[in-house]
């Protein structure tokens, strides 16, 4: 039997777990101002997921800063090394 998914449903196909080793990344296209200045500020900066957050969003702890920034998921990486 086949079962029809709603959009809360559906899985993303690049799942991050605590923990995962991050990078963040600017997509300037789908950016506004004031997104592209905030990710501008975190850009190919490393970090660790610490947190989940509604509407697919992830808080990531920066050790060498030692700051949390708040991100989309697509504005997320995970770094090979992680």
């Amino acid at each position: 039997m086949v079962q029809q998914l709603t959009i809360f449903d559906a899985v993303p196909t690049i799942a991050f777990k605590l923990g995962d080793l991050v990078e963040v990344i600017v997509n300037v296209e789908e950016k506004d101002v004031e997104d592209y200045y905030y990710l501008k500020l975190y850009e190919g900066s490393e970090g660790r997921i610490v947190k989940f957050l509604p509407l697919r969003q992830c808080e990531v702890l920066f050790a060498k800063s030692n700051q949390i920034g708040i991100f989309r998921h697509g504005e997320l990486e995970r770094c090979e090394r992680g």
